[in-house]
């Protein structure tokens, strides 16, 4: 998490892998995983399957949180952190801002 707040305020750019220049949502959790040796694809879809499922209340910091079409990292404190859209670019905002999909630990 330390990692990935060093992004805050840096521009969305749909389907971008650049942390500092654009990065989507998907792509934003896999660079952030990827610089600690992880492989996620480029699809929140598709990350809502990496790992291993998590229920809500055992929720940690670090874990992926995927919604309908939006993926980010848990940071504590019901806060979660992506690349949101083009207007707020990597920000933060409430775990609950919309129905929870799934919630995936990510293990090597």
């Amino acid at each position: 998490v330390a990692y990935a707040t060093k992004f805050v305020g840096k521009p969305y750019v749909w389907g971008g892998t650049d942390l500092n220049n654009g990065i989507d949502c998907s792509g934003f959790t896999m660079k952030i995983y990827e610089h600690f040796g992880y492989k996620l694809p480029h699809f929140s879809g598709a990350q809502a399957l990496c790992g291993k499922s998590i229920p809500l209340g055992k929720i940690e910091i670090g874990d992926i949180v995927c919604y309908a079409g939006h993926v980010g990292i848990y940071v504590g404190n019901n806060k979660l952190l992506s690349a949101k859209c083009k207007k707020l670019g990597i920000t933060y905002c409430d775990v609950n801002y919309k129905p929870i999909l799934a919630i995936r630990r990510i293990l090597k």
